[in-house]
């Protein structure tokens, strides 16, 4: 059975970071068009989309028929909501607009911490009898393919990194809490059991109550300002007036 942090789940963990660096720097390294950055990001994130979603097929060829479960058809988890997000920002025609840049910056930092949380944290895998039982491991791997997503809108240079982020990317926490209410709020209207969309009714971890979806969202907040002020106090420092890290470099000097 899964348990958390055991030998699985521990070079499952080593691997795909090791994995995510790999993809990430090759990316840096030899894609030096634009059209080619693109296409990196739209691969993963259509792949990280086909990953959750082929638990359906999986299921109708082994049985003759699938269940399709309410985060496959909702974004119930933040995670599903970040999903999706990537795929609209991977798709996105014009990536100079503010309204671009404001929804690849949420996408960015949400899909890492979603990536990050559930890669430390796989409830999916705890408890389950085979860690490469489709059902696992594509969530497995889904997460793993969003990281890289997510990271490379970073990398990829498609947004920079300033203090605004922490306010942009609290706007879009907000755009998920009212999609938690809505899915919520569809299931109850049909007399279903409470989704719990978004954790807004009970907290993820029920012997942690005060980790609630509140007190996550400041401290991801809190993260992405003290992660940019020690990026900044770090640019300032190593680079030269006017001067940009390398690895993080904007769009408009590609």
């Amino acid at each position: 059975m899964g348990e958390l942090f055991d030998l699985n789940h521990i070079l499952y963990m080593i691997i795909s970071l090791a994995l995510t660096v790999g993809f990430l720097g090759l990316g840096k390294r030899f894609l030096k068009t634009q059209k080619g950055k693109d296409l990196f990001l739209r691969t993963f994130a259509l792949l990280t989309f086909f990953l959750h979603i082929s638990i359906l097929w999986i299921d109708f060829l082994r049985n003759g028929s699938a269940v399709a479960y309410d985060n496959i058809l909702f974004p119930k988890y933040f995670c599903n909501f970040c999903m999706y997000m990537l795929m609209i920002v991977s798709l996105w025609g014009d990536k100079q607009s503010k309204t671009f840049q404001a929804v690849a910056i949420f996408t960015a930092y949400g899909g890492f911490f979603g990536a990050m949380i559930s890669l430390f944290y796989p409830d999916y895998y705890l408890g389950a009898p085979d860690m490469f039982e489709w059902g696992v491991f594509k969530s497995l791997l889904s997460h793993s393919t969003m990281l890289v997503g997510s990271l490379w809108i970073f990398v990829g240079g498609y947004i920079p990194i300033r203090k605004t982020n922490a306010i942009l990317y609290a706007g879009g926490l907000l755009c998920s809490g009212a999609i938690g209410l809505i899915v919520n709020w569809l299931f109850e209207a049909n007399g279903l059991s409470d989704p719990n969309a978004m954790y807004l009714h009970h907290p993820p971890l029920s012997d942690v109550p005060f980790l609630n979806c509140y007190t996550i969202s400041a401290l991801m907040v809190l993260v992405i300002f003290t992660f940019t002020l020690i990026y900044e106090r770090v640019a300032k420092t190593d680079r030269e007036p006017g001067e940009k890290l390398a690895f993080f470099s904007n769009r408009s000097q590609m």
